[in-house]
């Protein structure tokens, strides 16, 4: 288990503040953030690199905030591998074990699995100039595990491969993970690959985690407006608290025309309260004489235009007398069979008061 607490570093004019996680062991947490949001200065101060103003540092119980960096126990993937260049592919990932004194006995059957696993048998005895970057990331990942390391650190090590080969790795990473129980921290500013790796995230901005938790549930109630702009949700309108009856808040959303009801939740806003309201695209449903509406649905008419971008349509759907814009994701077949095209006008959607969610401005 991995577990950062109340941490605080600085680096230059920028502050990593009051950071807390507790990753259990054998699991894949990731950590989201835009650019500059502090992800590798996070992931340096887990290393050692970047010594902290505060905080802890735990692995398995064990106080590591002061130890060295090489008897952390810790494997690191970062962006730009940095494998040894007048080393053999063979040298290079043997060098951390060999360095930590791991007996042959120890490390020769997860290596032998690794490389197998990875396919880099052929690329043993070549040096690192002569590898694609997408064999590099091969080899630096069997490196980061081949010592069998408590931790495993990857900083963006796909970011810079092309898609098709970024997503082949990922699957790799992730059997790899739950095959044999390792713990993993990414940091990354990809949100679908800290959702095909991790089962928790966490959201960073500004050198401040800004909310934690099961990654269907953050994605689908982000706490603040700045999380959902950051998680690509574009359906986000001003509201304003009305009325509380019970455990549920009326929320008056003008750009709409809908005065929603919506779960309180924990830590509800006082009355008068401005929030934003927001639903994801997917959750926006089309209506017509067949597909009637459902109780507690929040109905709209107006035009659309369409999008094809292969897989899904994208619909910009604007209510009739409104600057309001809603963006809807559909499958290529429910565009079909509703007949939509582009410019066309008189389209009913429907927004379940279910899938509609509050949040705090920033």
């Amino acid at each position: 288990m991995l577990e950062v607490e109340s941490l605080t570093v600085t680096t230059g004019n920028f502050a990593l503040s009051d950071i807390s996680l507790s990753i259990p062991e054998g699991e894949c947490h990731a950590v989201l953030g835009p650019s500059g949001s502090g992800k590798s200065t996070l992931l340096h101060a887990i290393l050692g690199v970047l010594p902290p103003v505060r905080g802890c540092i735990r692995i398995n119980g064990e106080d590591i905030t002061y130890q060295p960096i090489e008897r952390r126990g810790l494997g690191y993937l970062p962006q730009q591998i940095g494998l040894f260049p007048n080393l053999t592919v063979r040298e290079n990932i043997l060098y951390s074990p060999r360095a930590r004194g791991v007996q042959p006995s120890q490390y020769r059957p997860l290596l032998d699995m690794l490389i197998e696993a990875t396919g880099i048998g052929g690329l043993l005895d070549r040096l690192p100039h002569t590898l694609s970057g997408g064999e590099r990331q091969r080899v630096g990942l069997v490196r980061a595990l081949a010592s069998q390391p408590r931790v495993v650190l990857l900083d963006e090590p796909f970011a810079a491969l092309n898609e098709s080969l970024r997503r082949e790795l990922w699957w790799l990473v992730r059997k790899l993970q739950q095959n044999h129980k390792i713990t993993i921290l990414l940091v990354t500013h990809n949100l679908i690959e800290a959702y095909v790796l991790a089962s928790k995230i966490s959201v960073l901005m500004e050198g401040r985690i800004r909310q934690t938790g099961d990654k269907i549930s953050v994605y689908r109630r982000p706490a603040l407006r700045s999380i959902a702009r950051f998680l690509g949700i574009n359906n986000l309108w001003d509201g304003i608290v009305t009325a509380r009856e019970g455990d549920r808040l009326i929320i008056d959303c003008p750009a709409l025309g809908i005065s929603p009801q919506l779960a309180a939740g924990n830590d509800p806003p006082a009355l008068h309260s401005r929030v934003t309201v927001g639903i994801l695209a997917e959750q926006v449903a089309l209506r017509d004489a067949d597909h009637p509406p459902k109780p507690g649905e929040h109905l709209l008419t107006g035009c659309i235009n369409l999008t094809d971008l292969g897989p899904r349509w994208v619909l910009q759907f604007r209510p009739q007398n409104s600057e309001v814009v809603l963006e809807i994701h559909l499958g290529r077949r429910v565009v079909e069979h509703f007949g939509l095209f582009d410019g066309k006008s008189g389209v009913t959607v429907g927004l379940p008061n279910q899938a509609l969610f509050w949040m705090r401005n920033d």
